[in-house]
């Protein structure tokens, strides 16, 4: 059973919206819940792997990459205090992972079956029950991530993705200044693109006085006029 001091950690978390910590605490002793500390540039999940888990990230950060044929990265997703991954994998029972998921430092992941969540004959099913509610609601929500990212993939150019990936921030955040989590490398990935095209366009655009930015902070002064 996890300690109380555990599920301090935890209990911010969205997917347990709604739970007392005396409920979460039963919850979690009830789906077999176990936490691990992960080194840095641990696999936890191969690109192929079959998966029947859900994670948690509790601290730390993790990175979902594929490789192309060539070897290069390409950053799917960035993991980090209350990030969710394998939830569809472990749904979806028999599907392979599309990705390869790996920490950057060390990380501390909660893990549990999804199996032992939804045990037909399993004590406490109204807790059991809240926690798939809250669960649906995260697999709603990396719809829209999804089409977040998609939209700015299929920009022509590198400037209307940067400017796709900003705007997307501004509705997120909700506010013209936000912080970014994903350094200039990441980012770099996450827009397929490489490192110094996308520095060189950033200061276009804020020499254009249509961004201004200090490392992963960033404000939009103008929207720029789109074609």
């Amino acid at each position: 059973m996890l300690h109380m001091q555990q599920i301090e950690k935890i209990s911010d978390i969205s997917l347990f919206n709604g739970f007392s910590k005396d409920e979460l605490q039963e919850l979690l002793r009830l789906i077999k819940a176990e936490i691990k500390i992960n080194d840095a540039e641990s696999i936890i999940m191969h690109e192929g792997d079959r998966n029947h888990c859900v994670f948690i990230i509790l601290s730390g950060q993790a990175i979902a990459v594929k490789y192309d044929l060539l070897g290069k990265v390409v950053i799917y997703t960035k993991l980090t205090h209350g990030c969710i991954f394998g939830d569809i994998l472990a749904v979806s029972a028999e599907k392979e992972s599309p990705v390869t998921v790996k920490v950057t430092e060390k990380t501390e992941i909660l893990k549990f079956r999804f199996d032992d969540l939804v045990e037909a004959n399993g004590n406490c099913a109204e807790l059991r029950v809240r926690m798939l509610k809250n669960l649906t609601a995260e697999l709603a929500q990396k719809f829209f991530d999804l089409q977040d990212r998609v939209n700015c993939l299929i920009s022509s150019t590198l400037r209307e993705k940067i400017l796709t990936f900003l705007n997307n921030e501004v509705k997120n955040q909700k506010g013209i200044n936000f912080n970014i989590t994903m350094n200039r490398e990441r980012l770099a990935a996450y827009l397929n693109t490489d490192r110094s095209a996308l520095s060189r366009e950033l200061s276009k655009l804020k020499k254009e006085g249509i961004i201004d930015f200090y490392k992963n902070s960033f404000k939009i002064i103008k929207k720029e006029e789109r074609q």
